[in-house]
C-alpha cells in the first residue's frame, strides 16, 4: 500500500505535469488550488479514520512543500524566459519558518516564508519573489514573508522576539543549502552568546500573552493557541530549551534529561489532542480560528464523537478532556522552563548561589520557592506533612518549587478514605482556611498538585468543568478559586469604596466557615439541574467527614443553600416592600450567617468574569443587606407612616432651605404613595420639589447626576400618560443608553417622577455630560409625541447597536426568552419577570407590549449577565389593581410576540395549557 507522501507525489506527477511550462499566471493558479482541494478532502478522509493530529499537520505541510517548490519553479522558469533571472542564479533559498518550519500548519494557517540572499546582491532574487508571492496568494494561500541577508536576520531577531522564536523552527524548502547552513551557524553563535537575553525575552512573551488571552487554563472559552495551557505554551518551553541547549524538539529534551519518558508521553499525547482540535475548528468556521467559543464547542464534541448522557452533556465531556490536556501542556511548559531556566550549577561560584532560607526539616525557600529538602517518598510516608508544607507556603506567601510539585503529585495516593477522615486532617486543613487573605494562594496550591480534589472528591468532580451559561467566564473548580481570591483581595485591599464589607468581614465568627462555604458554594453543578439544593447536601457530608459541630455545619449548609438568594433578591425584587427584607433576614436565621452571605456574595459576582461585578449592584446588595441587619438587630426598617412623614418633612425643609412652604411639602408627599415615602431621601425629595416647581414655565424638567465611573442617574419630571415609560426608555436606547433600572412614582394629581439609572450601552461607562443636550432633546421630542420612537429603536438596532451574540445550543439551559407573571411576589402589584437574551431596546419592547395592553409600570428593576438580561417589572392594571389571571396571561404572550415574533408565538400557544397562569413560560 502507498504512503501518503507517495499519494501527494502521484497526484502532482498526474495534475501538475508540465505546470512549470505553462506562461499564464492564472491557469498556473488554476491548476494549484485544484490540487490543494483534492489534498484537502484526502486529509479528511484521514482524519475520519483516526490519523492523528501531528500525522495530519505534518502531511499538509508536505502538500505546501510541494507547492511552494513547484511554484518556485514555475517563477525562475517565467524569470528566466523574460530575461529577469538566470538557471544558474543559486544565490538564495526559501525558509520556512514558525509553525511551517514545524510542520504544523492547519487548513488556514499562514505561510511564514523567509526569502534568503546572499551579500553579492538582491537584484533578481527580489524580482523572482514578485513573481512568487503572487503566484501562491492567487492559489489561495495566506503568506507572510521576509527578505533578508543572513546578517539582517541576526540584526532584527536581536530587536525581534517573534523572528528570534520563528527562526528556532527553520526549514530548507528550496534553493541554496549553504546559505540556509550558514544562517542555521550563524544562529546558534547568537544562541551561545545570549541565552538570558533569549529566555528573558520568551518570558516576556509569555507574560504578555497570558495577559491579553488568560493566564488560566480553565477558561470558558479559551485561544488553543494562547492562552495557558493551549499550542503556544509547548513551543515556549522548546524556545526556551532551545535558548540553554539548543533543544528543537521532545526527543532532544528527553536526549537532554529534561523530561522523563513519562513526561514525554504525556507531553505528545497532549499536544496532538490541541492540533486535532486546531484541524476542526478551521474546518468547522471556515477560517484561521483559535477561540473555543461557546457557540463552537457542542460542533466540536460532534466531530470528536462526544456523547451527551444523563450528567454530562457532550461538549461539557469535550471541554474537560480539552482542559486535562490543556493542564498537561501547562505543567509541562513549567517544569521544562523550571529546568532550563537555572543557571547551570557548574557555573556558580560560592558567593553566585542563591541564599536558602530553611524553615525547620525537610523544608527552604530557595529562589522564591518553597523547597522540598529530602527524597521525593517523603510525603508518601509522612503524608500529613502536606500540611505543613501547604502552611509554610501559606504563611510565606510562595509557590512550590518544581521538585515540591513532583513529590507531592507523585504521592497523592497515600490521599486516601483514612486520610480524608482523620481528625489531624480536618483540623490541619481548618486552620489553613482561618489565615484570612491568604487562603486563595494556598487552596490554589492544593488545586495545581492534585490534593484538593484528592482531599475532597467531591471537588474533583466539578474540576474542569465548562459552565454553559453565557454568564461564568470560568470552569467550576477556577471559578471558585477566583471567589476565594476576591474575598483574599477584599480583606487586604485598601478601596475605600469596600470598606464597609470589610468592616463586616471583621464581625465573621470564625472565618474557616465562611472560607469554607465559598470553596463549598458550587459543590452541586455538574450533576444535571437542581444544584442548589444538591450541592446543600453534599456540603452537609463534608461538613461531618470535617467533623464539624452541628452548630457550623448547619450554618456552612444555610450558606451554601442560599448562595444565590441575596444576589437575586437584591437585583430582582422591590427592597422597599417590607416584607421582602423581613422574609430574607428570616431565612438567614443569625446576624453572622447574614454576614457570611454578603461576602460570599460579593465574592461571588467578582468570581465570575471580566465586568459582571458592577457599584450598581454591591449598591443594591447593600441596601438589602442594611434593611435584613435592622430587622435581626430588633430595630425598626426604616420608619413608616407619620413618624417617617414627620422626620421626612424636618429634613427636606432643611435641604430645601426655605425655598418652599411646608405646605407644599406635605402635599406633595400625601400624593404620592407609600413606597416614594420610604425610599426617598430627603435631598432627592428637594430636588423632586425643584423639579416640579419647573412644571410651571416647561411641560419637562429633568436631573443629570453622576456617582461613579459607571453609573449616571437620570430623573425626569412631567405630566404623566399612558405609556410614558415605554417611550422614555425607547428614546434612551435609540440614544444608545443602557437603563439597569428605573424607580418609577406617579402623583395622584398627575405628576410623574421617573428616576433612572444608566450608563452608555457600548462602554459600560457613564454618559458624558456632553451628550446631554442631545438626549434632552430626544427626551423632549418623545414625550410632546412628536418623534416615532419604535423607528428610532430599529435604526439605533440596525445602525449602531452592539453585535447580540448568538445564543448556545445545548441541552442544560432553558430555551430563552422566558416570562413568568405573580401575584404573590409584591403587595400592590403584579411582578412579571423576563429572561432574555439581552438587546438594545429589550426594555422598551417590555414596556410597550404592557402599554399596549392598558398595563401601567409602577417599578422596574433590570439586570444584564454578559448576554443575557433578567428584567423585572411591577405592574398594575388601569385602575393601580394587581393584573387578574387573563390579564397576566395576555402579558405573557404579548411579550413573547414582541420578543420572538408571531411565527414562533403560534409554535408555543401550540404547546402551552390554557392553564398555566403564573408559571414560567418560555420558547
Amino acid at each position: 500500500m502507498r504512503t501518503h507522501q507517495e499519494k501527494i507525489l502521484a497526484h502532482a506527477a498526474a495534475r501538475l505535469a508540465g505546470i512549470e511550462q505553462v506562461s499564464d499566471p492564472v491557469d498556473v493558479a488554476r491548476e494549484f488550488r485544484r490540487f490543494l482541494k483534492i489534498e484537502d478532502q484526502r486529509l479528511r478522509i484521514a482524519d475520519r479514520c483516526g490519523a492523528s493530529g501531528r500525522w495530519i499537520a505534518h502531511a499538509r505541510s508536505s502538500v505546501l512543500d510541494l507547492i511552494v517548490e513547484r511554484i518556485f519553479s514555475v517563477a525562475n522558469n517565467l524569470a528566466v524566459a523574460s530575461g529577469v533571472s538566470d538557471k544558474a542564479d543559486n544565490t538564495w533559498s526559501i525558509i520556512a519558518l514558525g509553525g511551517y518550519g514545524r510542520r504544523e500548519l492547519a487548513p488556514f494557517s499562514d505561510l511564514d516564508l523567509l526569502f534568503l540572499y546572499t551579500d553579492r546582491g538582491s537584484g533578481r532574487p527580489r524580482q523572482l519573489v514578485e513573481r512568487i508571492l503572487p503566484l501562491l496568494w492567487d492559489s489561495g494561500l495566506v503568506v507572510g514573508h521576509s527578505f533578508r541577508t543572513v546578517k539582517e536576520c541576526i540584526s532584527a531577531a536581536r530587536s525581534d522576539p517573534h523572528l528570534q522564536t520563528a527562526l528556532t523552527s527553520r526549514r530548507l524548502l528550496t534553493g541554496n543549502k549553504p546559505l540556509f547552513d550558514s544562517l542555521s551557524a550563524a544562529l546558534e553563535r547568537e544562541r551561545r552568546k545570549r541565552i538570558g537575553t533569549h529566555i528573558a525575552a520568551v518570558q516576556k512573551e509569555r507574560d504578555e500573552r497570558y495577559g491579553k488571552f488568560g493566564d488560566a487554563v480553565c477558561l470558558q472559552e479559551p485561544n488553543l493557541k494562547e492562552s495557558a495551557g493551549g499550542i503556544r505554551d509547548f513551543h515556549t518551553a522548546l524556545w526556551v530549551a532551545n535558548a540553554r541547549y539548543g533543544c528543537r524538539s521532545l526527543a532532544d529534551l528527553r536526549e537532554h534529561d529534561l523530561i522523563s519518558e513519562q513526561e514525554e508521553r504525556v507531553a505528545e499525547r497532549a499536544y496532538d489532542f490541541l492540533l486535532r482540535v486546531r484541524y476542526h475548528t478551521h474546518l468547522l468556521t471556515g477560517r484561521k480560528v483559535e477561540h473555543i467559543s461557546l457557540e463552537l464547542q457542542p460542533a466540536l464534541a460532534a466531530e470528536f464523537g462526544y456523547l451527551s448522557d444523563s450528567r454530562l452533556l457532550a461538549s461539557e465531556k469535550f471541554m474537560r478532556d480539552y482542559y486535562r490536556r490543556a493542564q498537561d501542556i501547562y505543567r509541562f511548559g513549567e517544569s521544562v522552563l523550571a529546568r532550563a531556566s537555572k543557571k547551570d550549577k557548574s557555573a556558580s561560584g560560592w558567593f553566585g548561589r542563591p541564599r536558602a532560607v530553611f524553615l525547620g526539616e525537610p523544608f527552604s525557600i530557595r529562589d522564591g520557592k518553597l523547597q522540598l529538602e529530602s527524597d521525593a517518598q517523603f510525603f508518601a510516608k509522612s503524608p500529613l506533612r502536606m500540611f505543613d508544607a501547604f502552611a509554610l507556603a501559606q504563611a510565606a506567601n510562595v509557590p512550590f518549587s518544581h521538585g515540591m510539585h513532583e513529590a507531592m503529585r507523585h504521592s497523592l495516593a497515600a490521599v486516601n478514605r483514612d486520610f480524608r477522615g482523620s481528625v489531624e486532617a480536618a483540623n490541619s486543613f481548618l486552620k489553613l482556611l482561618r489565615r484570612r487573605s491568604r487562603v486563595g494562594h494556598v487552596l490554589r496550591l492544593m488545586h495545581e498538585v492534585g490534593f484538593l480534589g484528592r482531599y475532597l472528591p467531591e471537588f474533583g468532580r466539578i474540576t474542569m468543568l465548562i459552565q454553559h451559561d453565557l454568564y461564568h467566564h470560568y470552569t467550576i473548580d477556577e471559578h471558585t478559586l477566583k471567589v476565594v481570591e476576591a474575598l483574599d483581595e477584599l480583606d487586604r485591599g485598601e478601596d475605600s469604596r469596600h470598606a464597609h464589607l470589610r468592616a463586616v468581614f471583621d464581625e465573621i465568627e470564625d472565618p474557616a466557615l465562611l472560607y469554607l462555604s465559598l470553596l463549598l458554594h458550587d459543590i452541586g453543578k455538574g450533576q444535571g439541574s437542581g444544584h442548589v439544593a444538591r450541592g446543600a447536601q453534599i456540603a452537609e457530608g463534608i461538613c461531618r467527614r470535617l467533623q464539624l459541630d452541628a452548630k457550623d455545619a448547619a450554618k456552612v449548609v444555610l450558606i451554601v443553600k442560599h448562595h444565590i438568594t441575596m444576589a437575586h433578591i437584591s437585583q430582582r425584587r422591590d427592597l422597599t416592600e417590607p416584607h421582602v427584607a423581613d422574609q430574607f433576614a428570616t431565612q438567614m436565621k443569625t446576624l453572622d450567617a447574614l454576614n457570611m452571605l454578603v461576602l460570599l456574595s460579593y465574592s461571588d459576582m467578582k468570581g465570575v468574569g471580566p465586568g459582571v461585578w458592577s457599584e450598581w449592584k454591591g449598591s443594591l446588595l447593600w441596601d438589602l443587606y442594611e434593611r435584613a441587619h435592622l430587622h435581626m438587630a430588633g430595630s425598626e426598617a426604616p420608619p413608616h407612616g407619620l413618624t417617617r412623614i414627620a422626620q421626612l418633612r424636618e429634613k427636606i425643609m432643611t435641604s430645601l432651605a426655605g425655598h418652599l412652604k411646608l405646605s407644599d411639602v406635605d402635599r406633595h408627599l400625601a400624593l404620592l404613595p407609600d413606597r416614594y415615602i420610604r425610599t426617598a431621601s430627603p435631598e432627592a425629595v428637594a430636588i423632586h420639589l425643584r423639579l416640579i416647581e419647573g412644571l410651571e414655565s416647561d411641560a419637562l424638567r429633568w436631573q443629570w447626576v453622576q456617582h461613579s465611573r459607571t453609573i449616571t442617574e437620570l430623573t425626569v419630571c412631567t405630566r404623566d400618560r399612558h405609556g410614558l415609560f415605554a417611550d422614555i426608555a425607547g428614546t434612551l436606547t435609540a440614544q444608545g443608553i443602557e437603563i439597569l433600572s428605573a424607580e418609577i412614582n406617579t402623583r395622584e394629581d398627575g405628576v410623574a417622577i421617573d428616576v433612572f439609572m444608566l450608563r452608555t450601552a457600548a462602554t459600560h461607562q457613564t454618559i458624558e455630560e456632553r451628550r446631554w443636550n442631545t438626549i434632552e432633546r430626544a427626551l423632549r421630542a418623545a414625550i410632546k409625541g412628536e418623534s416615532d420612537v419604535a423607528a428610532l429603536v430599529e435604526k439605533w438596532q440596525t445602525q449602531h447597536a452592539p453585535r447580540r451574540r448568538v445564543r448556545v445550543p445545548n441541552g442544560r439551559r432553558q430555551a430563552l426568552p422566558t416570562v413568568v407573571c405573580d401575584n404573590k411576589a409584591a403587595q400592590s402589584a403584579t411582578v412579571f419577570e423576563v429572561r432574555a437574551a439581552d438587546e438594545a431596546g429589550l426594555a422598551y419592547k417590555i414596556a410597550s407590549a404592557a402599554t399596549a395592553l392598558g398595563f401601567e409600570i409602577v417599578y422596574a428593576k433590570i439586570t444584564t449577565e454578559k448576554s443575557d438580561s433578567f428584567d423585572v417589572f411591577y405592574v398594575t392594571d388601569a385602575e393601580g389593581m394587581r393584573l387578574s389571571e387573563t390579564a397576566m396571561r395576555a402579558l405573557e404572550l404579548a411579550t413573547l410576540e414582541r420578543l420572538c415574533g408571531t411565527k414562533r408565538l403560534d409554535q408555543f400557544r401550540t404547546t402551552t395549557a390554557a392553564g398555566d397562569i403564573g408559571r414560567s413560560r418560555s420558547l
